[in-house]
């Protein structure tokens, strides 16, 4: 594998540890909300939202690898996030994670079938913004860790 390919599960990884560290502390506070405007989720649904935005994510980044457009240009982002975690209300936050670890495996495995040229391709984002491949990776990384310091700080983690 080569050392790009290492560094961005590196930060992938880092990413994700910090996640399961500040779930593994939420104990009986999975209710507790952690936004109060905009979605106004509750750690719960944060969980839910992350394990969904993960599988969207890889299934974006697998698309743009073969020249797929996965997301339309009129992608509504806000509407997608509300309406994914309304449809698995009744999702665990363990549930969330079993959903997170099986989706980052499936995204593991098919980058270690990839060159380092993948990575530069390009495609859009849920954000609407063209980004390569690599971009995309760092954007996963920096979303989960910034949910995850979301909770941590709303929860004094």
């Amino acid at each position: 594998m080569s050392e790009r390919f290492q560094q961005l599960k590196a930060k992938m990884d880092a990413a994700r540890e910090r996640l399961n560290t500040v779930l593994d502390a939420v104990g009986d506070r999975s209710e507790v909300q952690v936004y109060s405007d905009g979605a106004a989720w509750n750690v719960r649904q944060l969980a839910i939202h992350l394990a969904e935005s993960d599988r969207g994510q890889t299934n974006v980044v697998k698309g743009i690898a073969v020249g797929q457009e996965i997301v339309p240009a009129d992608f509504d982002l806000n509407r997608y996030n509300k309406r994914s975690v309304e449809k698995r209300a009744e999702m665990t936050i363990e549930q969330a994670r079993e959903s997170l670890d099986a989706t980052r495996r499936d995204l593991y495995e098919w980058l270690d079938t990839q060159d380092e040229s993948v990575l530069a391709k390009q495609g859009r984002h849920a954000s609407l913004r063209i980004l390569s491949i690599e971009q995309l990776l760092d954007v996963m990384a920096d979303h989960e860790r910034d949910h995850a310091d979301d909770i941590a700080r709303t929860l004094g983690i």
